[in-house]
């Protein structure tokens, strides 16, 4: 029995490492194979963190999210990535009903960040909301 349980610690470190080795491949201006489409705008409040980011093919608005190298904290509803904190700033932190939302060219999409493709010129703004 304690074989087993060994074996299987060992074998979700080697996957927690694994997940984590794949996250951070393509953040770091190394060509990924994909097609630059363009440029869009990310602005993350009280971060101070605003740029403009090359679009590859498919990237989405955590794709975006990501490039910034901000601390990201998300996680997976079965449905799509809910972003739980961005620099240590989280949800719930200041109130029940507090969190993270984003917009994108002043809309509110009612989808997961990791469902919303960017497309160039686009411009993506993270807010915190208190009460949503």
């Amino acid at each position: 029995m304690k074989k087993t349980a060994k074996a299987i610690v060992a074998l979700m470190i080697i996957a927690v490492f694994c997940l984590c080795m794949a996250g951070c491949g393509s953040g770091n201006g190394e060509d990924t194979g994909g097609v630059t489409t363009g440029t869009c705008k990310i602005t993350v409040q009280d971060q101070i963190q605003e740029g403009e980011y090359e679009i590859t093919e498919g990237d989405t608005v955590y794709d975006i999210l990501m490039k910034t190298e901000l601390a990201v904290s998300a996680e997976d509803t079965g449905n799509g990535l809910s972003i739980e904190a961005i620099e240590g700033v989280a949800n719930g932190d200041k109130g029940k009903t507090s969190g993270w939302l984003f917009t994108v060219n002043g809309e509110m999409p009612m989808d997961y960040c990791d469902r919303i493709e960017v497309n160039d010129g686009d411009e993506i703004i993270w807010e915190f909301a208190e009460g949503m």
